[in-house]
């Protein structure tokens, strides 16, 4: 009797560590093959909405802070027809802003790389239904690296003799996501106009691009 019993035993606990390990490993194929990729492309949308914010405030602070304005950064020449001779730009000052806005920047991204966001894991796995609601995963996020900020021309014929000149900032940021079991890299850019006038009068072709 006690050797039927313990046989039975045995093989229970054969069977249960057999049906354990085929449920472990259904489990993560399952999460690895429809879970997983989900995981990754809602955070990484989550993150790049998080740090385009992140962008925008930091960009809109340091030119509150430094008075940015179109006057301040552009001079336009003018010849005796009142037609435009050049636009330049003053390098030294745009140089300024955008080194104070990588450190600004830099600085605000460390900080938010110590938060630990929680997202529920209903908008993880797609119940759309049940959305906001459950029991959540940590996301956090920590930078890589921040790209040089790229400054843009824009002239656009806006009536007759008149031109709306726009100068547009890019900034990138590369940043690490880390979500339990999926980790992965994304580049989030911002471009917002920080300076803009119409000028009024005859602008060479060149600057419209025209051929």
């Amino acid at each position: 009797m006690k050797k039927r019993k313990l046989k039975k035993l045995k093989n229970r606990i054969i069977l249960f560590m057999i049906s354990s390990v085929v449920i472990v490993t259904l489990s993560l194929y399952l999460f690895s093959k429809y879970i997983r990729p989900r995981v990754i492309v809602l955070t990484q949308s989550y993150a790049k909405n998080e740090i385009s914010q992140i962008l925008d405030d930091e960009i809109k602070k340091v030119m509150l802070e430094e008075f940015f304005s179109y006057d301040k950064i552009v001079n336009i020449s003018r010849d005796s027809e009142n037609r435009v001779n050049s636009v330049s730009s003053d390098t030294t000052l745009i140089n300024r802003f955008t080194n104070d806005l990588g450190i600004n920047v830099g600085d605000e991204l460390d900080r938010r790389s110590q938060i630990t966001h929680q997202i529920p894991v209903t908008n993880l796995i797609g119940f759309d239904l049940f959305a906001g609601m459950g029991p959540t995963i940590p996301i956090r996020f920590h930078p890589i690296s921040v790209t040089n900020a790229d400054i843009t021309h824009v002239f656009e014929e806006a009536g007759i003799n008149q031109t709306l000149h726009t100068i547009n900032l890019t900034v990138s940021v590369d940043m690490a996501i880390v979500v339990p079991m999926a980790h992965s890299t994304i580049r989030a850019e911002s471009t917002m106009p920080i300076a803009q006038t119409l000028i009024v009068g005859t602008v060479p072709d060149t600057y419209l691009n025209r051929k």
